[in-house]
């Protein structure tokens, strides 16, 4: 079962290389994490590892192969909104010393640190691959289901693994202490085809208090409620507890190689003119423009760039919002001034909330 298993992703993997990514995107729902478990730390620089793959195609020029650069995250939707985006910001930016920057999500639902050591322990096929790469920016990722965590560090040659905590255990002590990331760190390492990958963490964000915003979830809407009644009813007061833990317990762990303050960027972002409804698109995931904001700290620490100047990203792909008649969202720009501002203030002061200097929205 096993090896055809195997057999299934070396040929995916191949098909995916050649030709570009197939599938229709869908629209993750995040769950709640109930309860939280954890350690580890980072620090800001971003070395990266440069491997060939041996399930990797050979160029077309014989007489060198392809660099690659292969990241996978552990984790959940808010990973998978900058994954979706991150193919077409290499495209637009470049993608180094690389020729294509390969990228993909191990996917479940809201799924916090404790369940993700249940399932590599049992080796439980609960999980959904999300697969996108630099060289195919129009397409959406390649969806495959039914994967183990197993199956995804062997589909290929990771260089960079991201991991990151559940929806509100992210904002909890207890997460980053209880041992879980250590346990996930070694399955990695025992299991992945690269024995000794960078580790990253992802830093998300505080989901919003906008009510009307909460209120579209369509599952059992008062968990979220009683979640946020941990940090006062406030997402000020959940961010700072989320920058709290992971100054406390990321920053200060070396097994972690760098972190993506993704999280403070959109905080930076809404003390802007902004409101929670530009940055959020439901009760939990960042709107088309808000996965720019976070898939553009994401694109700068995987690449080791300090400070942007400039937004080449032009149009966004409405992914989420399924409003294909309205076509891609072209960025003004006014929104390319707050990516900037709130990326380079996140990339300076990660664990940190920076004023924004846009506090009044641009004439229309």
């Amino acid at each position: 079962m096993l090896k055809s298993r195997k057999k299934l992703f070396a040929l995916c993997l191949s098909a995916l290389l050649m030709i570009g990514c197939l599938s229709a995107c869908s629209d993750p729902a995040t769950d709640e994490a109930q309860k939280p478990d954890a350690t580890t730390q980072a620090t800001e620089s971003v070395p990266v590892a440069e491997t060939t793959d041996p399930t990797e195609p050979k160029s077309n020029e014989p007489e060198e192969e392809k660099k690659v650069l292969r990241v996978i995250t552990i984790g959940h939707s808010l990973a998978v909104d900058c994954g979706n985006t991150l193919n077409r910001i290499f495209a637009a930016e470049g993608t180094g010393e690389y020729d294509e920057v390969y990228i993909a999500t191990l996917y479940y639902s809201g799924c916090p640190l404790y369940k993700h050591v249940n399932y590599l322990t049992q080796n439980a096929p609960e999980y959904n691959l999300y697969i996108s790469s630099s060289t195919t920016p129009d397409n959406p990722p390649t969806i495959m289901d039914n994967v183990t965590m197993y199956d995804a560090l062997r589909f290929a040659y990771w260089d960079v693994v991201i991991m990151q905590g559940g929806v509100f255990e992210i904002g909890i002590s207890s997460t980053y202490t209880d041992g879980n990331i250590q346990v996930i760190q070694n399955y990695v390492r025992d299991n992945c085809m690269n024995p000794d990958p960078v580790f990253a963490w992802h830093m998300a964000w505080a989901t919003p208090i906008d009510n009307t915003l909460r209120d579209m979830y369509p599952y059992e809407n008062n968990s979220y409620y009683t979640s946020y009644q941990k940090f006062g009813d406030s997402r000020t007061n959940f961010y700072r507890s989320i920058a709290q833990c992971v100054e406390d317990h990321i920053l200060t762990d070396e097994t972690f190689q760098f972190m993506i303050p993704a999280g403070t960027a959109l905080e930076n972002a809404l003390s802007s003119y902004l409101e929670e409804n530009d940055i959020h698109r439901d009760y939990a995931h960042a709107s088309d423009y808000g996965r720019v904001i976070a898939s553009y700290v994401w694109y700068c620490r995987i690449m080791g760039v300090e400070q942007i100047s400039e937004v080449k990203m032009d149009t966004v792909p409405v992914q989420f919002l399924k409003k294909k008649e309205n076509g891609d969202l072209v960025l003004t720009q006014a929104q390319k001034d707050i990516i900037i501002e709130s990326v380079n203030n996140a990339l300076s002061n990660p664990v940190e909330m920076t004023q924004s200097q846009y506090t009044e929205a641009p004439a229309q």
